[in-house]
């Protein structure tokens, strides 16, 4: 098995929020370190989950739940010890704003599956209808969320400012998904890390970002086919 660290681009924008909080805000250094610290052993864990064949797709998205949305959670959990308390609302799971979050998601769905349906057809990506993976792919979909924007956007936000928490949750968003470098795919990988960061940076809730990026999942991998077929 080759020894590949797949993700390790994501890691290259959080060099702006820690030289920001080394320079101006050194009381947020400690968690923006620890952010960047879960993020490198993320990079080194997932290597051996994406380089196997034998995972089912349950245990995929078990380890890959447990990387992106516990073990940061537990990271940050351990720096805050016995000082101030780590609540879900501060990645944008809440009920406030929920509302806003899911009706953005509607306003914006349009455009997300309009860039969608045309890189796939100019793409010439047909694939089977498959309900069931796509129904997955959706529920999936929250781990990502989770972490570039509950973490790399809302709470990032909270420590630095909207320019950086911005970028940061963009760049590292695009950055994870090598293997759309130089392909047309990096396009949607762009409008939808926009789209998320606007819903969440609007609402300040994190439900209509994941909606969306579940929708337009399920939308490849269920719907997109079964319209070509029609």
């Amino acid at each position: 098995m080759e020894f590949n660290l797949f993700l390790w681009p994501m890691l290259v924008p959080m060099i702006i929020p820690l030289f920001y909080c080394f320079k101006y805000k050194k009381e947020s250094l400690a968690e923006i370190g620890t952010i960047t610290t879960s993020m490198f052993l993320i990079v080194i864990l997932y290597w051996p989950l994406q380089s196997s064949n034998f995972l089912s797709t349950q245990t995929y998205i078990a380890v890959k739940f447990l990387l992106f949305v516990i073990f940061p959670l537990l990271c940050l959990s351990i720096l805050k010890r016995n000082r101030s308390s780590l609540k879900l609302g501060q990645f944008g799971i809440k009920k406030e704003g929920t509302k806003k979050s899911i009706w953005l998601c509607i306003l914006f769905m349009p455009i997300m599956l309009a860039v969608t349906f045309v890189i796939q057809y100019v793409n010439g990506v047909f694939l089977d209808v498959d309900l069931l993976t796509g129904a997955i792919s959706f529920f999936e979909a929250f781990t990502e969320e989770f972490f570039f924007r509950g973490i790399l956007f809302i709470f990032l936000l909270n420590r630095t400012n909207l320019k950086i928490a911005y970028f940061t949750s963009l760049a590292s968003f695009v950055l994870v998904h090598p293997q759309h470098f130089a392909t047309i795919f990096i396009i949607g990988t762009i409008v939808q890390g926009i789209l998320t960061i606007e819903i969440c940076r609007r609402s300040d809730n994190l439900i209509g970002a994941w909606l969306l990026h579940g929708i337009n999942r399920f939308f490849i991998i269920a719907l997109f086919p079964f319209l070509l077929l029609s």
